[in-house]
């Protein structure tokens, strides 16, 4: 199976200079566009802004996020939950902690119902987890959230910036089934991690990858041109028997060649799953 697939938003032209948002008129022409491109899936935004209008959020969008999966053949395996970086759990009062905490169990829900088995919540910039104390509110804010998730057979993958010792650490005392590791190619480096010790510390929790490069201390760049170790990273991520989608968020390149830099995407980690395979 073609486990490669794209993020939301990169098979349209940015909107209002934003680098990643939910393409509000563009949406359904980005299914096909992934099928045009080799891509086998999408991965789903949801965001704060105009959350309301997301078709993921009411029954009449699910129909159709529903038909157009069918009409193109182009799966959403998972969704991007930046509207909890948007607003950050670790950042709100108490009042608003409440709401996002069910706000967390809904997308859940939502989920499952247009059959995605992964939620990519980030911890990351605005939501950065920045001591061991908010290990337990990161905790907190997940647990209805697991509950509901492990009925329903959807992962939920967290996705930190923490140090691989730190992140494993965390896994372990949340330790729900439900609960994962996203993977980022592109923050890792930006950040000067080496992707095989974090794949040893916490490389069995690692469900859903996130493609993308970045030169150290600095933004994302084109594939292969930034700091991150793909060799060992794809090597790594063989061993370690990884059977989860990969999801390209290179970086936006030239405005109308969308479809065309989505295929180099594809061919370039294309080539290091043929030397690499994956379950």
């Amino acid at each position: 199976m073609n486990k490669i697939g794209i993020m939301q938003g990169r098979l349209s032209r940015p909107s209002n200079g934003k680098i990643q948002s939910f393409p509000k008129t563009t949406w359904k022409e980005e299914f096909f566009k992934a099928k045009e491109s080799g891509l086998s899936h999408i991965e789903w935004i949801f965001e704060f802004d105009e959350w309301e209008k997301n078709p993921i959020s009411n029954k009449i969008g699910i129909e159709e996020i529903q038909e157009i999966i069918k009409k193109s053949g182009v799966k959403v395996y998972s969704i991007c939950a930046d509207y909890f970086m948007d607003i950050p759990f670790l950042r709100s009062d108490l009042n608003l902690r409440k709401e996002l905490m069910e706000k967390l169990v809904w997308l859940v829900y939502q989920a499952n119902s247009i059959e995605a088995k992964y939620i990519d919540l980030p911890f990351v910039d605005n939501s950065e987890i920045k001591n061991e104390y908010e290990y337990k509110l990161v905790k907190e804010f997940i647990e209805h959230a697991a509950n509901a998730a492990k009925k329903l057979d959807v992962k939920i993958a967290l996705e930190t910036s923490l140090a691989p010792k730190s992140f494993k650490a965390l896994l372990d005392m949340i330790n729900s089934e439900a609960i994962v590791a996203n993977y980022d190619t592109g923050n890792s480096s930006g950040i000067g991690y080496d992707c095989r010790v974090e794949l040893k510390f916490y490389g069995n929790y690692i469900t859903t990858v996130h493609i993308k490069d970045r030169l150290l201390n600095d933004g994302t760049k084109p594939l292969g041109t930034g700091s991150a170790d793909f060799e060992n990273f794809f090597y790594h991520l063989s061993l370690l028997k990884y059977n989860g989608p990969i999801v390209l968020q290179a970086a936006r390149e030239v405005d109308g060649l969308e479809i065309e830099t989505a295929i180099k995407n594809r061919i370039f980690v294309q080539k290091y799953l043929e030397k690499y395979p994956i379950v």
